[in-house]
């Protein structure tokens, strides 16, 4: 990560800092680009990013006391959530309503039905397996239920987690694939735990301290259930899991 000139030293969090600073700028300059010819209102723009900060942030935490994760735990390529947890921003004049937030459950996978249905293209059954339609949410048409309620993640050791709803199972005795910082742990006040899964309630622990596996053993039994029933099944979308009925 090399930031321009103009904005070094810009953050005082180092060149990572810099460059989202830089970054922000870059989102500003497009954005007005769009709205000067006069395309903004007949442009959906998404920002995001594709998974959370490299191992690098480890020792940015400890030379400016700054956790690009905050509150999350993990970074990427792990299965805990700040491995695959990042923002996701949508911006349509006119359509999505501005300013609004949600706590729903969306993965980038779901674009792919999103965009179809804005559109008006009809998915083929090979195609798109695991993508949700979130076209409601954005127009705010769906506020209570949920479109999306369940999300699976992997690693590349073949380590499997699942999210429904505010529970979600490692299905794994760790959710780090390169090991774990014994050293951050202990800052952020993590317990050690040898069990050989992790069971999190993210409505009440996002930061996934409190491995509740051994409390409630039925609820890790429902999820990895579910889990083995949609890798076997191989698609999650709501359009094929009807047709299969």
């Amino acid at each position: 990560i090399i930031p321009n000139d103009r904005f070094d030293g810009k953050s005082k969090a180092g060149p990572y800092g810099d460059f989202v600073y830089e970054t922000d700028h870059a989102c500003g300059q497009l954005l007005n680009a769009l709205k000067e010819s006069g395309q903004d209102k007949d442009t959906l723009v998404v920002f995001s990013a594709d998974n959370g900060p490299e191992k690098y942030a480890y020792a940015r935490d400890q030379k400016h006391d700054h956790w690009s994760s905050e509150p999350l735990r993990g970074l990427k390529r792990d299965i805990y959530e700040g491995g695959h947890r990042v923002p996701f921003l949508v911006r349509w004049p006119g359509v999505v309503p501005a300013g609004k937030t949600s706590d729903a459950l969306i993965s980038q996978i779901d674009l792919f039905a999103t965009i179809a249905a804005i559109v008006g293209y009809e998915l083929p059954d090979t195609a798109a397996e695991d993508s949700h339609n979130q076209l409601p949410r954005l127009k705010g048409q769906v506020t209570a239920e949920a479109i999306r309620t369940t999300h699976v993640h992997n690693t590349r050791a073949d380590h499997y987690s699942i999210r429904h709803g505010d529970w979600l199972l490692v299905d794994a005795k760790s959710g780090y694939l390169s090991g774990r910082n014994a050293a951050w742990e202990e800052k952020h006040g993590y317990p050690p735990d040898q069990r050989d899964a992790q069971l999190f309630n993210l409505a009440e622990d996002l930061g996934q301290r409190h491995n509740l596996i051994t409390r409630h053993p039925e609820k890790a039994a429902e999820l990895r259930d579910l889990l083995k029933k949609i890798r076997e099944q191989g698609h999650s979308a709501p359009r094929l899991v009807r047709e299969a009925k």
